[in-house]
């Protein structure tokens, strides 16, 4: 049985199999390493110092609010990751400056140059005193308006769109011969009209405007020839 299970290994997928868990292995060794450099940069006395506040907050008598409490379990989880990457490192790990009691800054901060000359005096708006207020008020005096600024006149120049009546149009352009000539002769243009064809085409339904009917009605013209018309029937209805 034993030389049939080594007959039925691969070597070639017993070897992908070994290569495989070198990898993972060293991929798992790598992320621990980053992290351990990572957390080692952090600075152990500086957590310390901060779950001692909190501690002693809640030594004296104070309540933690949920948020302190959750922060103080982060804390100390964290101070506990970083003394563990800390040992882990050994003397890789970067070394802090011991705590004077100052302020919480860092190294590098410090380092940085403060100018030589010491900064001006601030200069006192409101003066203290008798008659400051009054001297300060007299020094001041109304503040110029600002000139105002000029406007430039610009030429614009725009384009409307010609509106049209296209049912107009259609109406006036697509009209009979006969009917556009009742029109214009209704209207006054053209030839002259007896009153009964004038009468004619009124009942027909053709009107016209105020302005042709007062045409119509003190034109000399129109009316020498309508009374013509008239006194030429007479005459003949006379002979008859």
């Amino acid at each position: 049985m034993a030389k049939d299970k080594e007959r039925s290994i691969n070597p070639a997928a017993a070897q992908r199999k070994q290569d495989k868990q070198k990898f993972l292995k060293k991929g798992k060794a790598e992320a621990l390493a980053r992290r351990n450099e990572k957390l080692a940069r952090r600075n152990p006395e500086r957590i310390q110092r901060q779950i001692n506040d909190l501690k002693s907050i809640e030594k004296s008598g104070q309540r933690l609010r949920p948020r302190d409490k959750e922060l103080l379990e982060a804390l100390e989880k964290d101070l506990r990751a970083v003394q563990k990457a800390r040992e882990a490192l050994g003397d890789k790990a970067p070394k802090f400056a011991p705590f004077r009691g100052g302020s919480e800054t860092d190294e590098e901060v410090r380092r940085i140059p403060m100018p030589r000359d010491t900064p001006p005096p601030i200069p006192r708006q409101h003066q203290r005193g008798q008659g400051g207020a009054g001297g300060d008020s007299e020094r001041r005096g109304p503040h110029p308006l600002p000139p105002k600024p000029q406007v430039e006149h610009k030429t614009t120049y725009e384009a409307k769109p010609e509106i049209r009546d296209l049912r107009q149009e259609a109406v006036s352009r697509f009209i009979p011969a006969a009917v556009r000539a009742k029109q214009d002769s209704i209207r006054g243009h053209g030839k002259l009209l007896e009153p009964e064809e004038m009468d004619r085409l009124e009942k027909a339904g053709y009107h016209a405007g105020p302005a042709a009917v007062l045409r119509l009605r003190y034109n000399p013209l129109m009316l020498t020839k309508h009374s013509g018309c008239w006194m030429r029937r007479r005459r003949v209805s006379a002979r008859k």
